[in-house]
């Protein structure tokens, strides 16, 4: 892990929590189509997106979205 203090604890860590304050979420997946005429191949491309989704709420965690998903603390419909 990068840039990580050698002697790190977890009591030195904060909890990331959902905007409903649940602390608990699942993996999850979004998936992007990409345009064969942008990436030259014989077929669109499928690109997925591992997300991180609230067990109490279903939202995925905004923090940890790519920049281009991220849209007033959800990823579009």
């Amino acid at each position: 892990m990068g840039g990580m203090p050698p002697n790190f604890s977890l009591n030195d860590a904060r909890d990331i929590a959902c905007e409903c304050g649940n602390k608990i979420f699942m993996d999850g997946f979004s998936f992007k189509k990409i345009s064969r005429l942008i990436t030259g191949g014989a077929k669109d491309a499928v690109l997925p997106i591992q997300l991180y989704l609230c067990t109490q709420c279903g939202k995925p965690l905004n923090e940890l979205l790519p920049d281009e998903m991220k849209t007033n603390n959800s990823i579009e419909e």
